[in-house]
């Protein structure tokens, strides 16, 4: 099922090979209509949720592997960076769902070829500039002593140039070595628990 957000063909399609994985990624990014069209409502106790996230960026990542079984088990890490106008302090976190939050676990979602879908929302507009960048990684199995590695990257978000006006998306774009390299620093202050590899071998682009 494709969201309203998209159109019917990915924006961007990866081929990823490395740590005995190999598999493509299909990304579809696009725009928010309407809160229902980014399933909004389904976000219980927030009373805000069926206004929320118009014409904000939405992305949704399918993985499809070219491994069997449990070589299709991947997870999606994600870090977000947020400026501020006006010496408002910056927020920076390994993006996760709140119900998470106490938990040592830096995957956004995780599990056999799994979609990763995402859909930032202010109400109260202020002047920002939201990036994420974000790795599909292998998922350790048997234990942490598995170093979590990248097998493809992008990087995506957006910024409002005055408060309350209109999100402007940034373009969605191939993660790079550097990027992981930053991504990774955070990962490992935050996670002390598990292991991160050092190595990002970059995935390669096809028309989408």
């Amino acid at each position: 099922m494709l969201e309203a957000s998209f159109a019917s063909s990915s924006t961007v399609v990866v081929h990823f090979n490395a740590y005995g994985r190999r598999g493509t990624v299909r990304c579809y990014y696009g725009a928010t209509p309407r809160a229902a069209d980014s399933g909004f409502p389904a976000l219980t106790g927030w009373a805000k949720a069926r206004r929320a996230g118009v014409g904000f960026p939405t992305i949704k990542c399918g993985v499809e592997s070219d491994r069997p079984g449990y070589w299709s088990n991947f997870g999606w890490i994600q870090w977000v960076t947020q400026d501020f106008d006006r010496g408002r302090k910056p927020f920076r976190v390994v993006d996760r769902l709140p119900a998470f939050l106490d938990r040592d676990l830096p995957f956004a979602t995780l599990g056999y070829a799994p979609t990763f879908f995402d859909a930032p929302a202010y109400l109260s507009l202020p002047a920002i500039d939201w990036r994420a960048t974000l790795f599909l990684c292998t998922l350790p199995m048997m234990s942490r002593r598995e170093a979590i590695a990248p097998l493809a990257g992008f990087t995506w978000g957006y910024r409002i140039a005055r408060r309350g006006s209109s999100p402007t998306a940034h373009p969605l774009t191939l993660a790079t070595t550097a990027d992981w390299r930053q991504v990774r620093t955070q990962l490992t202050r935050r996670h002390r628990s598990w292991r991160f590899a050092t190595r990002f071998v970059e995935a390669v682009a096809s028309p989408a």
